[in-house]
């Protein structure tokens, strides 16, 4: 008989509770699983703690960068999506949570239930980048199999331990969504409160697989329990993996451009906003011979044109441009976030503030909230404004962030240069993550001092954001900033974007400047600065840089048949409306014959030297194992390098495959091949292929 238990989530008093119970038994040798023993955070990283609402705490597993699997019990008093109930944090990576400093911290915005399981999936307000997420095994478990469980819930003597622990079970029972674990050789290992959702696993070769979630015990051996029936319960994660994939892997991780950004085809994919009326125009165009023309003669009256509404994801920047040339008024760019049911969560926009009959660059950017399935883009003239404006090469991107070396500084100074007069330090006086920041102390209101981070190859006219934590202390007499500055090959500084600390002192606070490379310019650095007419001590944490992603994959949902994209080996491939990823169209791969390979390849786009790229599809694999590449190429059209990845998913569940790779020396181009190898046969879909 399976273990009828209610929720496992441990409830405790707030935060300080869990102090004074972890402190008030120091020295007992007790840990988070009844009869367990101590592990630590090197041996399994992904582990991760959830503390709900001050009130309640699970363990977890980091599944990808940017979430947990943990058991839906946990969230019980949330919805099955959006934001949770209660404010949750997460720390990941750390073996003591009432001593240790190390590890992530970050806290939960979006919510996914399993419509039928006890699991659910948490994302993360942001990625998790250093530590290596856990991935779901693809060989199913069997009765007698030996999987070790690890959390940090309560033991035989502690309440609140606070530590993680991890013992051996044994398979006892399963079926397609439970296992049912006992000690393994007859120990009285067993999950205790605040073990929910606590990860099952195994090692598999040199990797280590997750193969279940703990969600209910008997709980003999746990303080405060006389119950001696032992075993415990846990819901299987191999049998929806497919369903983590899909809820996991962002949809849409390069340029998310809405259909007919340059309006060469009408206003096809743009809707009349308000008073509408307006029109596409052959009287000017920034670029091609077509643009929008706005016009509005009312000042009692808005009008405007909303674009089509893109996939979109929480917790990412996206920026909004647009080419607009104005004849008189004032018009405005809107990027604006919904969720799934077409409500506006944000709606973020900036006004003109050019020349009129110039073409000028207008851009936006903000991050997406809680619960955003879509963006779009508006351009707008207001109620109380009229005139006329036309608009081209509307477009929207979403950040994509750069490897800032030792942006927590958690390795001291490493990778930072002192700027201007110098003399800051690595501090363990106070942090926003970890246990260090940068500390940059300004005596002299004749200097100004700072750090600058590494230089990262720049492309012209592509958007870069910066963003760090900061901690103004109450004695600055000026609001320090934030620079990212722009170099050319030589090392001399041709631009730069700026933005300034926010006025609140005694606090950590977020500053973000955005910018987009000027020509000449091949470089981009960080640089971290008190004024020179400042003074006063300012700490800097979590710095990173990010890059507007530049690579379009043509007809990537091949919602245009194949355009562009052209047969591979035997070929003969075709689209298919029997299913798709997104949208109503899909390409289906069909390879009968083990003599010869076949595909489909993307055309070829600008690449640039040096650069990581990753090429991603959605899979729907009936049968067989189709791989994906991206190559290279030279200026010539060569081939100069062919990275792959082959399909391990789970069959007949959309999957994403995806392969990483470098451009080599001397790479002008690059493309995404679609493939089935020599010897394989089967057929599959492909669906939204994307570069980032």
């Amino acid at each position: 008989m399976l273990p009828n238990v209610s929720k496992r989530a441990r409830r405790f008093g707030g935060l300080l509770a869990l102090t004074l119970a972890a402190s008030s038994l120091a020295g007992v040798p007790a840990y988070g699983i009844a009869g367990g023993s101590p592990a630590t955070a090197e041996e399994f990283p992904f582990l991760a703690h959830l503390a709900i609402g001050g009130e309640q705490a699970c363990s977890g597993a980091l599944v990808a960068t940017s979430w947990i699997v943990t058991a839906g019990d946990c969230f019980a008093d949330s919805g099955d999506f959006g934001a949770p109930a209660q404010n949750t944090t997460v720390t990941v990576g750390r073996s003591d949570l009432t001593a240790d400093a190390s590890g992530r911290v970050r806290t939960v915005i979006d919510l996914v239930r399993h419509p039928e399981r006890n699991v659910i999936l948490a994302r993360l307000d942001a990625p998790v980048p250093d530590i290596t997420p856990v991935a779901i095994t693809g060989t199913a478990p069997v009765v007698g199999d030996t999987l070790r469980g690890a959390g940090y819930g309560r033991t035989a003597t502690e309440w609140v331990p606070g530590h993680l622990s991890s013992a051996a079970f044994s398979i006892d029972s399963l079926t397609d969504a439970l296992v049912n674990v006992v000690g393994a050789d007859g120990s009285d290992a067993a999950t205790c409160k605040g073990d929910a959702g606590g990860p099952l696993f195994r090692g598999e070769g040199s990797a280590v697989r997750l193969v279940a979630l703990n969600t209910a015990s008997w709980q003999n051996g746990c303080l405060g329990s006389t119950e001696t029936r032992q075993g415990g319960t846990a819901a299987r994660l191999d049998t929806i993996a497919g369903w983590i994939s899909r809820n996991t892997v962002d949809p849409q991780v390069a340029t998310t451009r809405p259909p007919n950004y340059s309006f060469e085809a009408g206003l096809a994919g743009w809707n009349q906003y308000a008073a509408g009326g307006n029109t596409a125009s052959t009287d000017r165009a920034y670029e091609g011979g077509t643009s929008a023309k706005v016009v509005d003669t009312s000042s009692t009256a808005a009008s405007g044109l909303e674009s089509t509404r893109m996939p979109a994801v929480p917790g990412v920047e996206y920026t909004a441009t647009a080419w607009v040339n104005v004849t008189s008024g004032t018009p405005s760019l809107y990027v604006r976030f919904f969720d799934a049911a077409g409500h506006v969560l944000l709606s973020t926009s900036t006004d003109f503030a050019g020349d009129p009959l110039q073409w000028t660059r207008m851009q936006i950017a903000d991050t997406a909230p809680a619960g955003t399935a879509r963006v779009g883009l508006l351009v707008y003239i207001t109620q109380a404004r009229t005139g006329t404006t036309y608009f081209d090469q509307v477009d929207i991107a979403r950040a994509a962030a750069l490897p800032v070396a030792n942006g927590g500084f958690e390795n001291g100074l490493t990778g930072w240069s002192d700027y201007g007069s110098g003399g800051s330090t690595a501090s363990t006086d106070r942090s926003y993550e970890g246990v260090a920041s940068a500390k940059i102390v300004d005596t002299s209101s004749t200097t100004g001092t700072g750090l600058e981070g590494a230089r990262f190859p720049a492309v012209v006219g592509v958007g870069y954001t910066a963003s760090a934590r900061m901690f103004r202390s109450t004695n600055t007499s000026t609001a320090p900033a934030l620079y990212m500055r722009f170099y050319n090959d030589a090392g001399d500084l041709v631009g730069n974007a700026s933005t300034s600390a926010p006025d609140i002192t005694g606090q950590w606070t977020q500053a973000r400047a955005t910018g987009i490379t000027p020509a000449g310019a091949t470089q981009v650095a960080v640089l971290l600065y008190s004024f020179q007419a400042s003074t006063g001590t300012t700490y800097f944490d979590q710095v990173e840089l990010r890059r507007a992603a530049d690579v379009t994959v043509p007809d990537h949902g091949f919602e245009n048949g194949l355009a562009g994209w052209s047969q591979y080996g035997e070929g003969g491939n075709a689209t298919s409306t029997d299913g798709a990823y997104e949208g109503t169209t899909s390409a289906i791969i069909t390879d009968d014959s083990t003599t010869t390979p076949t595909g489909l390849e993307s055309p070829r786009m600008p690449a640039v030297e040096g650069v990581s790229y990753t090429a991603m599809a959605f899979m729907y694999v009936e049968s067989g194992s189709p791989s994906i590449y991206v190559r290279y190429f030279n200026a010539s059209g060569d081939l100069l390098t062919s990275s792959s990845a082959d399909f391990s998913g789970v069959p007949e569940e959309w999957t994403p495959l995806q392969v990483t790779a470098t451009a080599p020396a001397g790479t002008e181009s690059m493309s995404v091949l679609l493939y089935s190898k020599l010897k394989n046969t089967g057929t599959t879909y492909a669906d939204q292929v994307v570069i980032h």
